[in-house]
């Protein structure tokens, strides 16, 4: 998956695993201010990663 912040590709994630793993952060990103920002996934389907699914996005402040 890619992870865009603010229209911007920060990051590609390889969420393959031989197992079901629940609760994991694959992700994190910090700011040193406040501010509103926008995070994107992209779904980049290859063989043997067909899908991604999302559980949520914590925000903390």
């Amino acid at each position: 998956a890619y992870v865009y912040v603010d229209g911007v590709k920060i990051t590609t994630v390889d969420l393959k695993s031989s197992t079901t793993l629940y609760r994991q952060a694959i992700w994190t990103k910090t700011w040193s201010t406040s501010a509103k920002h926008t995070v994107k996934i992209v779904v980049v389907g290859t063989s043997g990663r067909p899908t991604v699914t999302t559980d949520g996005i914590a925000y903390v402040k």
